[in-house]
C-alpha cells in the first residue's frame, strides 16, 4: 500500500465514521421525541413497533413476529398483552397452528396507528426543516 492509499483509506474511514455518528445522533433524537409523543397515547416504542408489524392488514403470530424481528417470544408476548387489553389488536384463529393465534390490528388500533404515522411524518418534516435553517 502506498502512502497516498493509506491516507485516502483513513479519510474515507473518517467520513464513514462521521456519517455513522450523525445517523446515531439523529436516531437518538428522533427516538426521544417519538417516545414522548407515544406516551401521550399510552403507548411505548415497543407497542408502536408491534403495531407497525401488523399495519395495515398483516396477521402474524407471536413466534412469527419474534423470528422476523429478532426478538424473544417473551418480549413480543409482553408487548402483545396490553395491546390486546386495550383492544388495539385482536387475536384470531390460526389455521396453521391451534395454540398460536394470529394477531391483527383492530379498527381502533388501525385508526390510532394511522394518527401516529401522520404525527411521525409531521415531526420528521419539521425536524428536517429545522436542520436546513
Amino acid at each position: 500500500m502506498t502512502e497516498s492509499t493509506v491516507m485516502k483509506s483513513r479519510k474515507e474511514s473518517s467520513d464513514a465514521y462521521q456519517i455513522t455518528w450523525l445517523i446515531r445522533r439523529v436516531f437518538r433524537s428522533m427516538s426521544h421525541v417519538s417516545g414522548r409523543r407515544l406516551g401521550a397515547y399510552g403507548l411505548t416504542p415497543a407497542d408502536r413497533a408491534l403495531m407497525e408489524f401488523l399495519y395495515p392488514d398483516n396477521s402474524l403470530s407471536v413466534p412469527a413476529i419474534a423470528e422476523k424481528y429478532h426478538v424473544s417470544r417473551q418480549h413480543v408476548q409482553k408487548t402483545v398483552n396490553p395491546l390486546l387489553n386495550s383492544h388495539l389488536i385482536a387475536s384470531v384463529e390460526n389455521p396453521n397452528h391451534k395454540r398460536s393465534p394470529l394477531l391483527r390490528l383492530t379498527g381502533k388500533g388501525k385508526t390510532l396507528f394511522e394518527k401516529i404515522l401522520k404525527d411521525d411524518l409531521q415531526t420528521i418534516e419539521a425536524w428536517f426543516a429545522d436542520m436546513g435553517s
